[in-house]
Parts: structure tokens; C-alpha cells; sequence
């Protein structure tokens, strides 16, 4: 069984995941719980579905406190999955079902799930028979196969539809009694840097964070959540799964993100709510700005897990007609800080909000962010990690620079290893990409350092252009118009389809770090301009 890698300190809600999924089934059973596609799914029909489940793990040889792995797209058989597992009494492990052998090898390796369910195939990858041979030297492994059927279902491999398929009361299968401090989920850091780290979250931190978010956006029962965010990720599980259980109220799912689907779907729906990142926000306002009859159903719309434009927020605001919340979080503290909804528009477009709940933060002397609340996660699988990641008073470190005003109002103002030092000069990269996504040629862009022999480090932009992309000297002069200091204009441009982005739209650094780098060792030309 896994167990919590550290005390946490605080109490929360003394319930379990399980309990609030019964609560809403009790309450409404033949409500809408789950759209996807063209299923719909009620109260009763998910916890009947995710009953059998859990009563087929048992039968199969997975006990309460194992791991189960589940690599799936946004399908309502995801959803029934991650509730049975916790009907089992089991610990989720949902994986973003865009890794391969490289990371799953790792994942499993340190996880040892007793189960794993994928897809036969997705995407032209056939998951089932490469897990199969990740897992062949571990014969106790339980594969599951979904939308796999008959003569097409893997070798080695059981059928999701089988597995759902008794009645859980024939066999006198009984909802397992997991205790609130039990660890409900192991979830994977998806990586802006290239090390992921098994973060534990307990029922009683998840319930935590769904009750400090129900109550900060004024949630309830008639409300319907779009999810177009993975459900494998801490945004998916939290405010796709858990939270619509917790309030009673349906999640309507996306399997894959495309911006006209995504309106039509959520007018289609009357969808009210959302928390998505920055990529979704940009493409939902583009096609809005298009329909000049039609404004959002959406009324909220929390933003975070990348940087967010305050015009966008305006923007979005002005064309939809959606309160459009900051947030900061992390998949260790999903909602450390949140905007509030009754303020000013302006005021809401600028910083990322005060603390929400009980959660508590401070900057320490070096300008980093720490935070603790009753939503941090209880450790890391590899508890290893857990010395260097938390302070003596239990605040975990978030590797993330802060600034509080007068008023208690975060800014993050960038990670730690997000600072360009040139020629001892630092400064964050975060403040000139916000001022190159006003750039009327500039659709995304992202700034990194790269070595230099005389200054140390200079900066280089990564831009997606709208149309040709800016030269060096035309984002210097940009800049400089705007009142930056020359030396913070980037001396290097390399233009770039799309941005490397993990599943929260948050942009993987490490990989433009990655190719700066081989193209400065191997002296490319990148458009240097040096000042």
C-alpha cells in the first residue's frame, strides 16, 4: 500500500472520494454525469459501471492500496476507470497517453502498478502491446484493453467492456473502505523540466482543493464543466472527475482539442465552467471574436498552468462575456492563489490573485515562492526528493519568483532557473515575453538563455509568427519603445512552428534550452545581434 511520505498538518475534509461520488448519486441519481461524444452517462450508470470495475480488479487479483496505471484519452471510460479504482480502495496513476516506452518504462518501473489499462490502439500507437512488453517480465500485471473488442483485443489483454460487464451485487462486492488519509492518486509531473516526479495526493487533499474552488467560484449542482484538459493530468482529475462528483453536476468532456469543436460543444452543452490554460483561453476567444451574434455560455473561466496575458483576459472578457479568473497552482498545490471574481476587470487581468482557502504563502529572502495549504500533496513516491522540496515549516519550495503587494496580491514573475543573467544583470525572461505577445507579428513566443564567453548568458527568442517573424533588430526597437532597458532585448531569434508545451499548456523550457545549446556548439546561425 502506498502511504503518505511526509506528515501534512493539516486537517481538510475527513471524507473520501467514494463518499462524494455516493452523495451525488443519492441526491440525483438519473442527472447527467458524464458527456462524451455521443454517450451520456447518469449518476447511477457511472457508479454501476465503475462498480463492476472495481468488483473485476478484485477478482483479478488487484487488493486495496495497489497502484492502478491508467493511460487513456479524454473517454468516458477513462472516467469510470479512475472511479473504480478508487471503488477498489486503489491508487490512481493517470498518464498522458502521449508518452512512450522511454517514459513508461521509468513510470512503471518506480510505481509498480498491479493494473494497466490503455487503448488498443490511439493515434497510430498501439499502447496495449507496448505496455504488454514493458510489463512482460511481470507476469501479475493486469492489462486492460479499451475500445479493443473480439478477434482485435491484444494478446495477454482484458477487455474494459468485460471488465464493467457483471453486476458487482452478484458477487457481493462491497465499495472497499479507504481512509481519508489513504493516497488516492500518484500523479507525474509532466515536466518543464525533463525530470518527472511521482507527486502523492491523498483523498482528503483532492476533496480539499474541489471544496476551495466549489466555494471561491460560487459552484453548484446546475452548473456543467468543460474539460478539455487532459483527465490524466492534475487539471483533468481535480476540476474534470472530482470536482462535478463533489457539487453534482456534469463533465463534459473533449477527447481532442480544435477550437470551432470546442464552441460548439460548449453552446451545444450550455457549459458555465472551466479551468484550462492559456492555449485554450486564445483559441476560444479567436473563434468567438468570429460569431458576432453568439456570446460563451461559459460565465467562468479560471486560467492557469501557463503565463496569461493580462489583454487577454480583457480580451476574452469583451468577446465572450466570461469572467476569466487567474490562477497560480501546481500539481503539488493545484490552486495556491485566484483571482476573485467580484473585483474589477483590470484588477483581475493583472496579478494572479490572493491565496484561496487555507492556503498560506511567503516569499523568502532569494524571492521564491513558498506555499502550504490543506491541498499539498503529502510527498513524493520517491521520498528522496522530499528534503530538498519542503522548508522546516512544512511550506514546499515552488522553484517559482514571486512578488506580494501591499494588498496580498501574488505576481509570479518567473522560475528561478528562468532568469537571464547577462553580464551579472538578471532579469526575467517571463516580463519580455509578456510584452512580445503584444507584437502584432508575434502569435506565441518564449525567451531562454544560451552560454555566451563574454557575458555569461545573453537571451534568445523563440517566436510563432503570425506572418514573417520579426528580425532581432525589429524586437529590439519593439522593445525599446516600450521602455525596456536595451539589454533585456533578445540578441537571438529562431522562429518556430509551435511552441513545446506539456499537458497543463505550460512551455517545456528544457527543450528549447536543448537546441540553443546544440546550435551554439555547433555554430549555427541563429540571427545574432549582438548589442
Amino acid at each position: 500500500m502506498l502511504t503518505a511520505t511526509r506528515p501534512h498538518g493539516y486537517e481538510g475534509p475527513a471524507s473520501t472520494l467514494v463518499a462524494a461520488l455516493c452523495r451525488s448519486v443519492r441526491r440525483a441519481p438519473d442527472e447527467t454525469a458524464v458527456v462524451e461524444g455521443d454517450v451520456r452517462l447518469t449518476y447511477s450508470e457511472l457508479l454501476n459501471a465503475a462498480s463492476n470495475f472495481a468488483s473485476s480488479l478484485h477478482r483479478r487479483g488487484v487488493r486495496r492500496g495497489d497502484v492502478v496505471m491508467v493511460q487513456l484519452p479524454n473517454w468516458w471510460e477513462h472516467l469510470v476507470t479512475i472511479w473504480g479504482t478508487w471503488i477498489a480502495g486503489c491508487a490512481v496513476l493517470p498518464v498522458v497517453p502521449l508518452y512512450r516506452e522511454r517514459e513508461l518504462t521509468f513510470i512503471i518501473g518506480q510505481s509498480r502498478p498491479a493494473a494497466v489499462v490503455v487503448p488498443r490502439e490511439y493515434r497510430g500507437c498501439r499502447h496495449a502491446r507496448m505496455i504488454g512488453e514493458i510489463v512482460q517480465s511481470d507476469p501479475g500485471t493486469l492489462l486492460v484493453e479499451v475500445r479493443g473488442a473480439g478477434e482485435d483485443v491484444t494478446v495477454g489483454a482484458t477487455s474494459f467492456q468485460e471488465m464493467i460487464k457483471k453486476d458487482w451485487r452478484e458477487t457481493g462486492f462491497a465499495t472497499v473502505s479507504a481512509g481519508a488519509d489513504e493516497v488516492a492518486a500518484v500523479l507525474y509531473t509532466s515536466g518543464t523540466t525533463s525530470s518527472p516526479k511521482g507527486v502523492l495526493h491523498t483523498h482528503r487533499t483532492l476533496l480539499a482543493e474541489t471544496a476551495t474552488i466549489r466555494r471561491h467560484c460560487e459552484l453548484t449542482s446546475t452548473d456543467s464543466v468543460f474539460m478539455p484538459s487532459p483527465l490524466s493530468h492534475i487539471t483533468g482529475l481535480a476540476y474534470g472527475v472530482i470536482l462535478p462528483a463533489d457539487i453534482g453536476c456534469a463533465t463534459v468532456l473533449m477527447e481532442r482539442w480544435a477550437p470551432e469543436s470546442a464552441v460548439n460543444l460548449i453552446e451545444r452543452e450550455r457549459c458555465t465552467f472551466t479551468v484550462s490554460a492559456t492555449p485554450f483561453l486564445r483559441g476560444l476567444n479567436e473563434v468567438y471574436s468570429k460569431r458576432s451574434v453568439t456570446r460563451s455560455s461559459l460565465t467562468r473561466f479560471v486560467c492557469g498552468g501557463a503565463d496569461i496575458p493580462p489583454e487577454l483576459v480583457r480580451a476574452a472578457h469583451g468577446t465572450m462575456g466570461t469572467d476569466v479568473l487567474r490562477t497560480y497552482g501546481s500539481t503539488e498545490l493545484p490552486t495556491v492563489v485566484m483571482a476573485d471574481p467580484r473585483i474589477s476587470l483590470v484588477d483581475r487581468s493583472r496579478g494572479d490573485g490572493r491565496p484561496i482557502g487555507h492556503n498560506e504563502v511567503r516569499v523568502d529572502s532569494s524571492g521564491e515562492l513558498l506555499v502550504r495549504g490543506p491541498e499539498l500533496f503529502v510527498g513524493y513516491l520517491d521520498a528522496r526528493l522530499n528534503e530538498e522540496a519542503f522548508t522546516e515549516d512544512g511550506y514546499f519550495r515552488t522553484g517559482d519568483l514571486a512578488e506580494v503587494d501591499s494588498n496580498g496580491e501574488i505576481r509570479v514573475t518567473g522560475r528561478i532557473k528562468d532568469i537571464i543573467n547577462r553580464g551579472g544583470e538578471k532579469y526575467s525572461a517571463s516580463e519580455i515575453e509578456f510584452a512580445l505577445q503584444e507584437h502584432p507579428r508575434i502569435e506565441d513566443v518564449a525567451i531562454v538563455a544560451y552560454p555566451d564567453e563574454e557575458l555569461g548568458e545573453r537571451a534568445c527568442a523563440f517566436v510563432v509568427a503570425r506572418e514573417d517573424p520579426p528580425s532581432v533588430a525589429e524586437i529590439r526597437r519593439f522593445l525599446v519603445g516600450r521602455g525596456f532597458a536595451v539589454q533585456k532585448a533578445p540578441e537571438r531569434m529562431i522562429a518556430i512552428d509551435v511552441l513545446p508545451r506539456n499537458a497543463s499548456g505550460k512551455i517545456q523550457k528544457f527543450v528549447l534550452r536543448d537546441r540553443i545549446g546544440r546550435e551554439c556548439s555547433s555554430g549555427e546561425g541563429t540571427g545574432e545581434e549582438s548589442l
